[in-house]
């Protein structure tokens, strides 16, 4: 894991829902991963 930093980061990303009824049957969501282990200094280099 990554130890705590305090850190604030702000994290960019997509949600997407499908409704039947009112209701959300489904959903997909998407995150920039690699922009929050950046912000949090904990990328690995290859």
């Amino acid at each position: 894991g990554i130890a705590p930093t305090g850190r604030k980061i702000e994290v960019r990303g997509v949600q997407i829902g499908r409704f039947e009824d009112g209701k959300i049957v489904e959903r997909w969501g998407s995150s920039d991963e690699l922009g929050i282990l950046q912000q949090l200094g904990a990328t690995v280099t290859a």
